[in-house]
């Protein structure tokens, strides 16, 4: 019998044949230098997915780059992609806004993969519930893209419990969503192959091939193709063309081993094994399903071991060897009944797994002895290795950390100093402007007099000296003098300190012309002894207009005045 989805392996047997065939330090470079050629390009995808999640700036590409990550972990380690899934939706309950459209659709996204998680386990049930979860959450935001991709998973639930109606149903319903917004091609032509994948099962092999077709039309990479291709094998594999669907299923383990998908490798190497029971070539049967079965086993997919042991036993009894035939079978009817009922389970695994060991333990002879001791020293190595790796990246993690501390002092530092400076850049610009001003008041008082006493100079008169100078006391007593000093005041400080004018007018309209003008010479930093020669009055007047000021603006004798003022948004008058 053959099966769906799609792997290849080296199979135990031809590894032991290597040892016994080859030197030693020649396997083992031959076994570093395929390791290294077959991982380098998934590592350094992982690795790259790891860095983006790690480095994400806000939370939305955080969860984006973690659900691509468990895309790409699905179908090469299924136990972590579990831990993902739970980790991302504990993060959107965690995160503010997490019911924005965004996020609400990732959570869908993120219960799709837990239901295809717990179909790939077995637990057909779970699955169902979050499907239909996820169903009825995309249809409440009206969202076709995680709509599309949840009726999808849907039809290929329903595909794979057997219940082929229901599943072309919703594939189709799938694909009208897809191809109305129109999606990526690769995401119409996945629902195009698996409907195509349904009708095979329905045994309407015209229109699985038309589905195909379709399929492949549309797919652009070289993992899509691989899967039309497959399903083409198994086409072969039902008209009896053997050896075009071993071919077929050969280039495909190829791509699958060379990506590192596990899953589809699996079952690739379980539908090649089923090709060579057709040409009835049992003996690489069995050595492709030794492979197929470790891959199973390594990513816990229960359904597919008990559809290879079962598989195993048969091509066992037609080579004639069945004691063997009749040991797989007591697995695979172990692993069904597993599945079925999982008491029963823990039970049959128990007893599996102690004869297993038991069986192990008296087959192990002295001439293997040495080899499992040289494993041992390079699983220490190895483990060695690890621990060294991990330290050496703490030690690292820790110097960036205080790095990023020392720069994050630094900078701190550099702020206060900035601070600082323009702090006292403030103080001393103020300084200057009060300095000015005063000396440019000083300046136009002086200015005035000295032109009048040029004019007094001239005259040859004496009586008319005497005259004059009598003429400019009394123009300095005058109230010309004074509205001169308050004008050119005024223009002074509106060129110099715009904003005191104005909060003065605006906020300080209850001060008289006389408080306003004894203002405008504080704000200059003059002393109560230059205003009053200024102002040409007593020092007892300025002290009484000083206190009249603080009085109607409620200011205590030890606070200033002009301070008072510029602060005043922080402050109340009543």
């Amino acid at each position: 019998m053959i099966y769906r989805d799609q792997s290849v392996f080296l199979c135990r047997n031809q590894i032991e044949y290597l040892i016994l065939k080859t030197p030693y330090k020649l396997i083992l470079f031959f076994f570093l230098f395929t390791i290294a050629l077959s991982s380098q390009t998934e590592e350094s995808s992982l690795a790259d997915l790891k860095r983006k999640v790690a480095e994400s700036e806000s939370d939305s590409a955080f969860v984006a780059h973690k659900i691509a990550l468990i895309k790409y972990v699905l179908n090469r380690d299924i136990d972590t992609t579990r831990v993902l899934v739970n980790e991302v939706l504990t993060d959107l309950e965690n995160i503010d806004n997490s019911t924005s459209p965004f996020y609400y659709s990732k959570r869908v996204e993120a219960i799709n993969y837990l239901a295809i998680v717990d179909a790939k386990q077995s637990f057909a049930e779970k699955a169902l519930s979050n499907y239909l979860k996820a169903l009825e959450m995309a249809e409440k935001i009206e969202d076709s893209i995680v709509l599309g991709f949840t009726i999808h998973n849907l039809g290929m639930f329903y595909r794979r419990q057997k219940e082929y109606n229901k599943a072309k149903v919703y594939l189709k319903k799938a694909i009208a969503i897809k191809e109305a917004i129109y999606q990526d091609s690769d995401d119409i032509a996945l629902s195009y192959n698996m409907l195509g994948v349904t009708h095979f099962y329905k045994k309407e092999f015209d229109s699985a091939l038309t589905r195909y077709s379709k399929a492949k039309q549309l797919y652009k990479t070289k993992l899509g193709k691989t899967k039309v291709n497959g399903n083409l094998a198994l086409l072969y594999y039902s008209s009896k063309q053997y050896d075009k669907a071993i071919n077929t299923f050969q280039e495909n383990a190829e791509i699958f081993k060379e990506l590192g998908i596990l899953s589809e490798l699996s079952i690739t190497y379980q539908n090649l094994a089923a090709s060579y029971n057709g040409l009835k070539n049992y003996h690489n049967a069995i050595l492709i399903l030794d492979s197929a079965i470790a891959l199973s086993k390594r990513i816990k997919h229960k359904e597919r071991l008990v559809q290879q042991y079962a598989s195993r036993s048969s091509a066992h009894s037609n080579n004639g060897n069945y004691e063997l035939a009749l040991r797989d079978y007591k697995m695979h009817k172990a692993y069904y009944d597993s599945i079925n009922d999982i008491d029963r389970a823990k039970r049959i695994t128990a007893l599996e797994l102690n004869y297993q060991f038991e069986k192990e333990k008296l087959q192990s002879d002295l001439a293997l002895q040495n080899e499992k001791t040289k494993q041992r020293w390079y699983l220490v190595l190895l483990l060695l290795s690890v621990l060294s790796a991990l330290i050496i990246f703490w030690l690292i993690r820790k110097n960036t950390r205080q790095r990023l501390d020392l720069s994050n002092e630094r900078l701190q530092n550099e702020r206060l100093e900035k601070e600082t400076t323009r702090r006292e850049l403030e103080l001393k610009e103020s300084e200057l402007k009060n300095e000015s001003l005063s000396n440019q008041v000083k300046h136009e008082f002086q200015e005035q007099i000295a032109v009048q006493l040029q004019e007094i100079i001239k005259l040859n008169d004496d009586h008319a000296k005497t005259k004059a100078i009598k003429s400019l006391l009394a123009s300095l007593k005058s109230t010309t003098t004074k509205n001169t000093v308050s004008t050119n005041l005024s223009a002074f400080i509106e060129k110099v300190s715009p904003e005191f004018k104005i909060k003065l007018s605006t906020d300080f309209s209850f001060l008289n012309d006389k408080e306003i003008k004894y203002l405008y010479l504080m704000k200059m930093g003059l002393s109560n002894y230059e205003i009053k020669d200024v102002l040409n009055t007593t020092l007892a007047s300025v002290k009484s207009t000083r206190y009249r000021i603080r009085k109607k603006l409620k200011v205590d004798s030890d606070q200033d005045i002009i301070q008072y003022i510029e602060q005043y948004s922080n402050n109340d008058i009543a």
